[in-house]
């Protein structure tokens, strides 16, 4: 079978990566000119570890990640919601991880750099009873048997071969970024503001990530990406976030974003196939991006070891993964709205009575996905 892969990021990488123990040709493509060093913290829930063993690198992962173990959901003021145990069955069954996201790329980078073709795109994607001719930014077109589109949430593989392209936007801007911070006292700390929202994660080597959000319909704050602003946005809220927010260096990135959703259920088309955040990219409410992109790879890679032909192949794919994709991307778009829901007094209350009843969303949200 002849394989194309197309994005070289964490799913991509990963894919390669077993194609690789199973000796079977691809080529791997990179719209980007080389390496990056881009994006912020990166959170590891259970199942993305076990999807890290599977590959034979959660021992290294584990050396240099930073293990959390509590996760609490509290007020703008810091007054604890809720908070749960990441210790307890079944959340037990691996280690919750968090790192700079570069370093996890590093760890999958090691030993590919001369299996990826750097700065190509796709121009096109001919679909035949075979398989399919893709044309190459570069000019040349070659057939491969089963395309895998691994570039992310504005995949433009979905753009080229699938039916329902758009995504959904749920009015809500946010921004990442890494500060130098003490950690040995904090946990995972989620701040549930009325608009808005703040995130303190523990990483490594004394690092923080934080992510903020605020319910933004008009995109008026989308190109806004300095901590001034920030300091105004979240004044209301404890010392420990403003201090977070302060400690931004002048040379220290401020990432800005959008959270949007994957609208379509199309998991493949002819011989082309989406995963990871092309197939289900949504917002981080349950830090799903790297477990569910690491159980495609291992599920796809699966049929493929037992020989199965390419269509029989993606069919098996899409039933066994469609309900589990589903409801993380219905879930994640559901916790954000529910958040939402604290910009009236009465939603607050209504919304916060639902935290402590049920505890921390994520954490209901792991317990599900490893039950």
């Amino acid at each position: 079978m002849k394989i194309l892969i197309v994005g070289a990021g964490i799913v991509g990488l990963s894919m390669a990566r077993r194609l690789d123990e199973m000796s079977l040709p691809y080529t791997l493509i990179e719209r980007s000119s080389g390496w990056s060093q881009d994006g912020a913290g990166i959170c590891l829930p259970a199942n993305a570890v076990a999807g890290m063993e599977r590959l034979g690198l959660k021992e290294p992962l584990v050396a240099m990640a930073h293990q959390v173990s509590e996760v609490s959901y509290v007020k703008p003021n810091g007054q604890v919601i809720s908070k749960a145990s990441l210790l307890e069955a079944p959340l037990d069954k691996q280690p919750f991880l968090a790192l700079p996201r570069a370093k996890l790329l590093n760890l999958l980078r090691k030993g590919m750099d001369k299996k990826v073709r750097f700065n190509i795109q796709l121009k096109a994607i001919r679909q035949s009873e075979d398989g399919a001719d893709v044309t190459f930014s570069d000019g040349q077109t070659e057939h491969f048997d089963c395309v895998i589109g691994a570039d992310g949430v504005n995949s433009q593989v979905r753009g080229l071969a699938f039916e329902q392209t758009e995504l959904e936007d749920l009015d809500v801007t946010n921004w990442r970024f890494l500060i130098d911070q003490d950690t040995s006292d904090l946990q995972p700390t989620y701040y549930l503001g009325s608009d808005s929202f703040f995130m303190r994660y523990p990483m490594p080597d004394n690092k923080v990530y934080c992510y903020a959000h605020v319910i933004d319909e008009d995109k008026k704050l989308l190109n806004i990406n300095n901590k001034h602003f920030l300091l105004d946005q979240f004044k209301g809220f404890e010392d420990k976030v403003i201090e977070a927010i302060n400690a931004v260096g002048p040379d220290d990135e401020i990432i800005p974003g959008r959270l949007n959703a994957v609208q379509s259920r199309e998991v493949y088309s002819g011989c082309v196939v989406l995963i990871g955040d092309a197939l289900h990219g949504c917002p981080p409410t349950l830090q799903q991006g790297v477990g569910m992109g690491l159980e495609d790879v291992h599920c796809l890679a699966d049929l493929m070891e037992k020989g199965v032909e390419v269509e029989a192949l993606l069919r098996q794919f899409r039933a066994k993964r469609i309900e589990r994709i589903s409801w993380v991307i219905d879930e994640s778009n559901r916790v954000i709205r529910m958040a939402s829901k604290g910009r009236s007094f009465l939603g607050r209350v209504i919304r916060n009575f639902i935290v402590r009843k049920q505890g921390p969303a994520n954490v209901a949200g792991w317990r599900k996905l490893l039950s």
